[in-house]
Order: structure tokens, then sequence, then C-alpha cells
């Protein structure tokens, strides 16, 4: 009787260490996920993925990452086709969440923002925020290139516009380098107007968790924001 009493004992020590370690992370990933969807009022879940380190330290309520992609939305005045938040080591209540089914965290949560915008976006910003016509925006891993037009004597012509995309307080700004015309000299007047008339400054405001854009960087196609978020809601 004794050695079956120890072996329930035993078995209903594994089950209590075994289930929340099974459970517990999905529990909370749907949580988290559903409370961002309802914050950000988006159409679809986004996925979330709670990770520790070792992973036993999940039953303690210690994670020492977390990722939640939310895929393509607009946030502060900017379509972003994927969009994604790296979370910084937290803790959560255990007891308190699994009885509440929401995700009590011990202290506020924060991470790493990024956003992809594509260049049909940037381009449409460029036009709506640039004292001259654009005609495209061209975004590559070493820079990019705004095409816009240019009169002389007259006659329109084609002109392209080098330079770097960058972040200043909390802004997407278009810093203007070189000017270029196929074939054609542009009076310096004219190019100094040009460089001046290309630059552009867009403040991405509304941004979810207390946001702020930090950096910036042109891949091929796209621009890449990154910055900080804090105050993550994890359940609610």
């Amino acid at each position: 009787m004794r050695g079956i009493l120890l072996t329930l004992i035993v078995v209903a020590v594994l089950v209590l260490l075994i289930v929340p370690y099974f459970v517990l992370p999905p529990v909370l990933e749907s949580v988290v996920a559903r409370n961002v969807q309802d914050r950000l009022g988006l159409s679809e879940r986004p996925g979330v993925e709670l990770e520790s380190d070792p992973r036993w330290e999940m039953l303690l309520g210690e994670f020492s990452s977390g990722r939640i992609s939310i895929g393509g939305t607009d946030l502060g005045g900017v379509r972003a086709e994927d969009v994604s938040m790296d979370l910084d080591p937290f803790s959560v209540a255990v007891g308190e969440s699994l009885r509440s089914r929401t995700a009590v965290a011990e202290e506020p949560v924060s991470g790493r923002a990024r956003l992809t915008v594509s260049e049909a976006e940037v381009s449409r910003l460029a036009g709506q925020n640039a004292d001259v016509p654009v005609n495209g925006v061209d975004l590559r891993r070493d820079g990019v290139a705004v095409e816009s037009e240019a009169a002389v004597l007259g006659m329109t012509f084609p002109v392209t516009v080098d330079g770097d995309i960058g972040v200043e307080d909390n802004a997407l700004v278009f810093e203007p380098g070189t000017v270029q015309a196929a074939g054609m000299t542009v009076p310096p007047d004219l190019a100094d107007s040009l460089l001046a008339g290309t630059a552009f400054r867009y403040p991405v405001e509304g941004l979810p968790y207390g946001a702020r854009i930090t950096g910036a960087k042109t891949v091929d196609g796209a621009v890449v924001l990154t910055g900080r978020v804090s105050g993550i809601e994890l359940g609610g």
C-alpha cells in the first residue's frame, strides 16, 4: 500500500510539473495575441512566441524573450508591410495569470520594434511632403534615388536626386545628396533648388506602446525602421 501511495504522489508531482510546462506557454501566447489584436484593432491574430532559456524557468514565470509578429498594418499614418516586436526578458505571476486567464506581468514589458515600409509607401510619403514633383523612389541597399524633373529654357527633363533615408525626432526624413541628369548639366542654382525641394520629413505619430523610432536602413525595395517600445500590455 505504501508503495502505491508513493507512486501516486510521484505521479501527482509530475503532473503538476509537466502540465504547466506544456500548457502555460500556449495559454500565455494566446492571451498576448488576443490583447495585441484588440489594442491595435487588427483583423487577424498576430503570431506570438514566448521563450525561456532554460525552458524550465517558464514554470517560475521567467521568460528570456518573446516575439510578436503582426504582419502588415497601418501604424502612425504609415502603411507597414511587416511589423514585429522582440520583447526583453520579463516575468509573469504564474498563479495569478492562470487564475485570471490573463498574462499578469510583474513589471512593465519593453522591447525592440521593427517596421518594414515598402518602396511604394515611401514614394507616396515623398510625393505628399516634397516641394517638387516626385515621379518615383528607388530604394537600394546603398541609398535612395528620388526621380523628379526640372525645367530649363522651357524644356522639362527628368533628374535623379540621390540621398539617404534617416530618422530624426521620431520622423522619417530624406536627406538629398547629389543631382544627376541624363546627358545634361544641371545649373548650380537649379541643383540646389532640387536638393532642397526633394528633402522631406514625415513624423511617424500615433505608434502603440509608446514606440519611438530610432533608426532606419534601406534594403532593396524597402526601408526598415527600428526603435523601442515600452509598457506593452501582455493581457487584459
